[in-house]
């Protein structure tokens, strides 16, 4: 399930079985009813305690990015298309009343720095993004800055950040009083004191947390076409951070976003292998995994990248699509030992050497949603 499955169950178990006897057709089979029937007996927890590890791990033994001193997290959810199935629909809900097919609300706490996934969040449709979000404080540290869209911003979200002792900055909406003054004002940036509304009171009270106010900072950025943003952060300091860092700040935000793709595009989320609860649960999670190992095998590749030549128009990174490629089959070889540190050692240089251009400021128009029945459909699985 580590080894991207996006076949046939049948083909992969095949596959799988060439791997695991080194030939090129193993004479051993197993049926897809005995794989299903087999892994109902494995919980999905288990894809999430080895990625808590993995993490956990990563951050002991990496020299790892960070952003003044912060590590730069984000948070944002997505949703996705599920199989159609009764058990399904009745667990996550659909995306739309009008909707044929059951939906499932994702939410992910994921380092943009480091392209590490720290937390996936899974809830049904109906589920609101704070309450994932608020899950995500779990798996912070004092210090940590986490970015925002908009969505999140709650006076009572803000407190429990400064419960854990957690930065953030988040775009808020035009539509309130004190924001709309800001704008009024002419200022860039400017210290301000968020009482508890009536929402934020209840939710407070309900909670027994404070309910004093908070005094925190508006920032306004300029978009190219000349429309304002506001950003509110907690990161006071005017001279540690001069209001010039947050638009870069809140641009890197986007890390988050590309992650969702390359989840969706490279490791196809949506094409699930199960039509259950726990098989979708499980497909979810062991993906998720084999992503941050890709992001762990990257990282190692970084050091091995020599210097590209100075008349080079570009910078480059290494192409996740191509370090996810390469995982495959040698996931399997690596986490049953069926080879020694020699594969991994050849498997960081490939991956170094696959590199891709950085273009700065690159934009396009973002195309209309296609509505499609069922993107994957259960009963034709792709062959390989």
């Amino acid at each position: 399930m580590l080894n991207a499955l996006n076949g046939s169950i049948q083909a992969e178990l095949v596959r799988f079985l060439n791997v695991i006897d080194d030939s090129y057709l193993s004479t051993k089979s197993v049926s897809t009813a005995a794989f299903c029937k087999a892994r109902m007996k494995l919980s999905h927890q288990a894809f999430i305690e080895l990625n808590d590890d993995l993490v956990q791990m990563f951050y002991e033994a990496a020299t790892i990015d960070k952003w003044q001193g912060h590590r730069l997290l984000a948070v944002d959810g997505s949703v996705t298309q599920l199989p159609n199935s009764d058990e399904l629909l009745e667990n996550f809900g659909k995306a739309r009343s009008h909707a044929a097919m059951p939906a499932v609300r994702l939410s992910q706490l994921y380092d943009v720095k480091n392209n590490i996934t720290l937390d996936l969040q899974v809830e049904s449709h109906s589920t609101g993004e704070r309450e994932m979000a608020l899950k995500h404080l779990n798996k912070t540290q004092t210090g940590d800055l986490v970015v925002y869209d908009r969505g999140y911003p709650a006076v009572w979200f803000y407190k429990y950040h400064m419960i854990n002792n957690v930065d953030f900055c988040m775009r808020i909406v035009k539509g309130s009083n004190v924001v709309k003054a800001f704008l009024e004002s002419g200022k860039y940036s400017d210290i301000v004191d968020f009482p508890c509304t009536e929402k934020s009171l209840c939710r407070c009270r309900k909670d027994k947390i404070s309910t004093e106010s908070i005094r925190l900072r508006l920032v306004r950025v300029d978009l190219p076409s000349g429309e304002p943003e506001v950003l509110i952060s907690s990161l006071t300091d005017l001279k540690v951070y001069p209001t010039s860092v947050f638009a870069d700040l809140y641009h890197q935000r986007w890390g988050v976003e590309e992650d969702f793709k390359l989840l969706k595009s490279r490791l196809n989320i949506e094409n699930y292998s199960s039509v259950s609860i726990e098989g979708v649960l499980q497909d979810l999670h062991a993906k998720l995994l084999t992503k941050n190992l890709a992001a762990s095998a990257i990282h190692d590749a970084k050091r091995k990248i020599k210097k590209v030549k100075k008349n080079r128009l570009y910078d480059y990174k290494v192409n996740f699509t191509f370090a996810i490629n390469q995982l495959k089959d040698n996931v399997v070889r690596l986490t049953m030992k069926l080879a020694d540190f020699a594969l991994y050692e050849l498997l960081i240089s490939k991956i170094s050497k696959n590199l891709s251009a950085i273009r700065p400021n690159r934009k396009f128009v973002r195309k209309g949603r296609r509505t499609k029945p069922n993107k994957y459909p259960m009963n034709y699985k792709r062959m390989c």
